[in-house]
């Protein structure tokens, strides 16, 4: 009779065991529990973006050129859940125009992002969301286009994007510029001073978005703070009242991105994070 699993690690697993084939299938049915309900959890996670769960990247470490972000999921700047690694593309623009890998690393409530900056200059961190299909019926939402479910009230097919902006060594002065996504948050400055107002203009599809709502969020009070329109050349004026990390979100519908029996529109959300400073 064919043993059961012939890698090295279930050859290994067997042997503490002590050969006991029962013990040994109740090994592998813990660990294909456990995957399941990895699963599961991941779903969960996924459906809460229509409930309106975003990503951000918070700063974890920047030391001799070593870059380290904290890639988070969750809603006003506090964690719920993490957002599936297997979705996640992240991407670096250096000083140059160039593009970095940088490393990806799960862990327990976040994704720590990590690259090298060899140069001095501003480093745009990127992590874009593979597009989920979201169908609402009664029971609430699931994960997957109108045509499997019964009963949809509604389908979007959410599209989602973070990113950061990180200075390194002498960066002189910024100059806001596109550099990624179909919706993104451009800077003025990445000086983001307590008293002042932080000038932010929005594109979508690389024009200036108008009647956007920019929401401002503070880490430190975990909430909303403000809540600016942009104006008719797609810029928003935010006031800064706090100290620490502040994240701007955007969120646009496009009903005409749609696919019959699949989804009604698109969703985009973009989040931009930047730091006060001292004045």
């Amino acid at each position: 009779m064919k043993e059961i699993g012939e890698t090295q690690g279930n050859k290994n697993m067997k042997k503490l065991v002590g050969g006991n084939l029962f013990f040994f299938s109740l090994f592998m049915q813990k660990q294909k529990g456990g995957n399941k309900k990895k699963m599961e959890l991941r779903k969960k996670a996924l459906t809460l973006m229509a409930q309106g769960h975003e990503m951000w990247l918070e700063k974890a470490k920047i030391e001799d050129g070593n870059v380290e972000l904290a890639l988070l999921y969750g809603h006003n700047m506090r964690a719920d859940g993490t957002a599936d690694p297997e979705r996640i593309t992240p991407i670096v623009y250096s000083p140059d125009g160039t593009t970095l890998e940088p490393a990806l690393t799960s862990k327990e409530d976040h994704h720590l992002l990590t690259f090298k900056a060899e140069k001095e200059g501003h480093y745009t961190a990127i992590v874009d969301l593979a597009s989920v299909i979201l169908s609402q019926t009664k029971e609430g939402y699931h994960v997957g286009p109108r045509f499997k479910f019964k009963n949809v009230i509604y389908a979007g097919a959410y599209h989602q994007m973070a990113k950061r902006i990180v200075p390194i060594g002498d960066v002189g002065t910024y100059h806001g510029e596109l550099v990624h996504g179909i919706l993104e948050i451009v800077p003025e400055d990445i000086r983001c001073e307590v008293g002042s107002e932080v000038e932010l203009t929005v594109y979508y599809e690389g024009k200036s978005l108008a009647s956007a709502e920019v929401k401002a969020v503070s880490k430190n009070e975990g909430k909303e703070m403000a809540l600016v329109t942009t104006d008719e050349k797609g810029i928003a004026r935010v006031p800064i009242t706090g100290e620490g990390e502040w994240m701007f979100l955007v969120r646009h519908r496009d009903p005409t991105k749609k696919v019959s029996e699949e989804y009604d529109e698109s969703v985009f959300v973009s989040t931009l994070v930047i730091e006060t400073v001292e004045g």
